[in-house]
C-alpha cells in the first residue's frame, strides 16, 4: 500500500508539474501591420485681407516688408475703393 501511495503521490506531481509548465509556455501576438506615414506638404494659406460689416470693411493692405509695411483701412460701405498713402515728401538738406 506504501508503494502505491508513494506512486500516486509521484504521479500527482508530476501531473501538477507538467501542467504549470505547459500553462506558462502558452504564446500568444497579434500580428499588425506598422504603417508609415507618408509625408504632406503643408500649404500656408495667406492671411484674410478683407474683414465685411454691414457698414463697411476693413482691408489689411501693404506687403509687410519695411518700405511697406501692414496697414489696415476702412472702407465705408458704397465706397469703391481707397488710394493707397501718399508717399513722404523728400526731405531737402540746405
Amino acid at each position: 500500500m506504501w508503494s502505491m501511495t508513494r506512486a500516486l503521490a509521484r504521479a500527482a506531481t508530476l501531473l501538477v508539474v507538467c501542467a504549470i509548465g505547459f500553462a506558462g509556455c502558452v504564446y500568444s501576438t497579434k500580428e499588425t501591420e506598422k504603417v508609415t506615414p507618408t509625408p504632406s506638404a503643408v500649404v500656408m494659406q495667406s492671411p484674410q485681407r478683407v474683414y465685411n460689416y454691414p457698414e463697411g470693411r476693413y482691408e489689411l493692405q501693404g506687403n509687410g516688408t519695411a518700405n511697406s509695411p501692414y496697414y489696415w483701412v476702412w472702407i465705408p460701405a458704397g465706397a469703391r475703393s481707397v488710394p493707397p498713402p501718399p508717399p513722404l515728401p523728400p526731405i531737402s538738406s540746405k
